[in-house]
């Protein structure tokens, strides 16, 4: 990591010495929309739409970073847990009444909040940045940033200059947040936002808070007088997914701000990196799934495999290795047109396996275009599945409680060839209202059969 902290008499010399990107001339306020969003919230899709709105009547000047927290943002399922660790901290010193919620600057504006803090409902977002606006700023803040496709590493370059000063302050805190871009995932009330509402029903998420790389308040900057320079260098590699989610890496933006605390931002930036592709073939296996075999088919499972070219070249082939449960290892391979930061998906049908109770399935990725992987370290993945007729020892109880009409119950067990292998019942009625236990049923399965 690299910083410089240098006051004006050493501003001048240095700028002749080193190309800078932040602006020195006074500007206004920058706007960051800290929107509190979540997918079961009927309102929140609205709540989108309108910091969509401010952002681009000023792209250049509004920025928006939505966090999805609080009992609005519970998951769905796998794939829909949109939480980080920072989101709820960053709600809870709003005094947020209700979502959707934003902060403009994590300014107080007076007349507008929703309680005693800075959460405002979405009708007030666009009057309160309007008014900041318009504002001198007293930091200039510039970013640049790039990702390295070959070992999913993000570099973010900060620079800040101060071009006013700060009474009664002598420390700021420097911010940067990664949100993502075009998230598949259920929405509540999505109709609010109609753009936004994908082919197959679901919902394009953007702008979603994934990580705060410099902690939870930010980092601090010591020397804020006017025209002192600060300049640092981050770097965070990535994960594959955060909470079950992919983090996209094609897909990101860089917003960086500076606040006065941990409140009362003076002014931010936002950037889409630059992606590098430093491999020409490079195959990068995301997630892998298998299915749950059926009746119909229970000793065969359906695999697939997610995969995205991290390489240069258009990915027009590769051998999808796959393994069950340590077993022999079979080939698929797969053909198509797939340009770089593309994703596919490959799904083998029918795979014949011997099941176990839980199994696993083992994926590794080869050949892109027919000649070796430059970055083999990101080729492999796995995933487990259960398999049908498992129950303990073949045996299984059935209980059955029935009311006072026991005399209308009746039920049959049969196997996958139609065959009754149990059954029960009718039952004695009750002379009054009430439920009877019945004698439990204890019953030998073939453990192969469905």
């Amino acid at each position: 990591m690299k910083r410089f902290i240098l006051p004006l008499l050493t501003l001048s010399a240095f700028m002749l010495n080193a190309q800078t990107f932040v602006s020195t001339q006074p500007e206004n306020k920058n706007i960051i929309l800290e929107e509190f969003t979540g997918i079961s919230c009927g309102y929140c899709p609205d709540g989108h739409l309108i910091g969509q709105n401010m952002h681009d009547a000023n792209p250049n000047d509004v920025f928006l970073i939505n966090i999805h927290t609080g009992g609005y943002a519970t998951p769905q399922g796998a794939g829909t847990d949109f939480n980080t660790s920072f989101g709820a901290a960053i709600a809870g010193q709003t005094d947020l009444q209700g979502y959707p919620a934003g902060t403009v600057n994590r300014h107080l504006f007076s007349g507008m909040s929703q309680g005693s803090g800075t959460a405002m409902s979405r009708n007030n977002w666009s009057s309160a940045a309007n008014q900041l606006l318009t504002q001198p700023s007293p930091v200039n803040v510039g970013v640049q940033a790039s990702v390295d496709m070959a070992t999913n590493t993000l570099t973010v370059d900060v620079e800040v200059y101060y071009t006013g000063v700060q009474a009664g302050l002598t420390s700021n805190k420097l911010n940067i947040a990664v949100v993502q871009n075009n998230i598949e995932g259920p929405q509540s009330g999505a109709s609010g936002n109609p753009s936004a509402v994908l082919p197959n029903g679901m919902y394009n998420h953007n702008h979603m808070l994934r990580h705060m790389i410099t902690g939870q308040w930010g980092e601090d900057i010591t020397d804020i007088s006017q025209n002192a320079f600060f300049s640092d260098q981050y770097t965070w590699v990535m994960p594959g997914s955060i909470s079950g989610v992919d983090l996209d890496p094609t897909n990101i933006a860089v917003v960086a701000f500076v606040s006065e605390g941990q409140q009362e931002i003076l002014s931010g930036t936002e950037v889409y990196p630059q992606i590098l592709f430093v491999n020409t073939e490079d195959v990068f296996s995301t997630t892998g799934t298998a299915t749950n075999p059926t009746c119909a088919n229970i000793n065969g499972t359906d695999l697939s495999i997610t995969f995205k070219n991290y390489g240069s070249n258009v990915l027009s082939s590769v051998d999808i290795d796959y393994s069950i449960n340590g077993g022999a290892t079979n080939t698929y391979g797969w053909t198509g047109q797939l340009l770089s930061a593309g994703t596919e998906t490959v799904t083998i049908p029918n795979i014949s396996f011997s099941p176990l109770a839980n199994n696993t399935v083992d994926f590794t990725l080869s050949n892109p275009n027919g000649v070796a992987d430059q970055n083999p370290s990101n080729n492999t993945s796995s995933t487990t599945f259960t398999s049908v007729g498992s129950a303990s020892s073949g045996n299984a109880t059935i209980q059955i409680t029935t009311d006072a009409y026991g005399s209308e119950t009746t039920w049959n067990l049969k196997n996958s060839a139609g065959i009754t292998v149990a059954s029960g019942g009718p039952y004695n009625d009750l002379t009054a209202a009430g439920t009877t236990p019945q004698p439990p049923v204890n019953i030998t399965l073939d453990p192969n059969d469905c």
